[in-house]
This record gives structure tokens, C-alpha cells and sequence, in this order.
């Protein structure tokens, strides 16, 4: 196995139990401690210009499930190159169903609510997209140097 090869797996282990943590924790992440104030402050930041004061609490918590996700759908197309980019897009969906659900019926402090879905199934895809992309740019890129 490559360096770079191993660097990904472990990178994405770290991912997915962030990504566990994140999603599974008994009570919501943003209660209180650390993210509770780092929102705060966010949001105080945006609230101080002009053009980002539209910016609430429910805006910041869709971008953030967006921005979650996103490394899943790099991670994917990184790590398993030869799956069919269709299914590479479905499984951030899947997963992030799979969390809702668990949410829904095992976590009764949670949260669990079709926009979490949609909108860490669109970081997913988000993801799964840049990347791909990338790696096609690099390819062609590639070719064209050596043609």
C-alpha cells in the first residue's frame, strides 16, 4: 500500500468518527460547550457586516451540515475511484438518512428533520463532484502533457 494510500484511510477513519460523533450524539452538538460558542460567534461576526446580517442561526446550520458532508463525498471518489460516480452521489445520501433515522428513533434529544437530509446529502454530492471533477481535470491535464 502507498503512503498516500494509507494517509486517505486513516484521514477518512478520522472523518468518519467526527462524522459519528457529530451525527449520533445523544444530545444536539450546538447545546451548549464549544460549538454553542463558536456559533455565537460566528453569527455575532456576520451580524457586525452589512451584507452578511441575513445570516441566522438556521442558515449557519444548513451550511454547516452541507460543509460536513462534504469530505464524504471527496473521501469516496478518492478512495474508491473505480465505483460508478452515480452510486458514489448515493451514498451520502444513504448515510445521512441512515443518521436521521437513528436520530429520529433512538436519540429522543435529537433532532432529526428532512432539511439535515437534504442538506448533508448536498454536501455529499457537492463533494463527490469537486472531486471528481478534479480528478478528471488532472487526468486530462496529464494526457495533454504527455501527447
Amino acid at each position: 500500500m502507498r503512503l498516500n494510500q494509507l494517509v486517505n484511510r486513516v484521514l477518512l477513519v478520522c472523518y468518519l468518527v467526527l462524522l459519528s460523533l457529530t451525527s449520533l450524539w445523544p444530545t444536539p452538538v450546538d447545546n451548549g460547550g464549544l460549538v454553542r460558542q463558536i456559533t455565537s460567534t460566528v453569527l455575532k461576526f456576520c451580524h457586525e457586516i452589512s451584507w452578511l446580517r441575513w445570516l441566522q442561526y438556521n442558515q449557519l446550520e444548513a451550511l454547516a451540515n452541507v460543509l460536513l458532508y462534504l469530505p464524504l463525498g471527496v473521501f469516496l471518489v478518492v478512495l474508491f475511484p473505480k465505483l460508478r460516480l452515480r452510486w458514489t452521489m448515493m451514498i451520502p445520501v444513504v448515510v445521512s438518512i441512515l443518521a436521521e433515522v437513528i436520530q429520529r428513533f433512538y436519540l429522543p434529544s435529537r433532532y432529526s428533520t428532512l432539511d439535515d437530509v437534504y442538506h448533508n446529502a448536498l454536501g455529499g454530492v457537492i463533494g463527490v463532484i469537486i472531486s471528481a471533477s478534479t480528478r478528471r481535470w488532472l487526468r486530462l491535464k496529464s494526457q495533454r502533457r504527455l501527447g
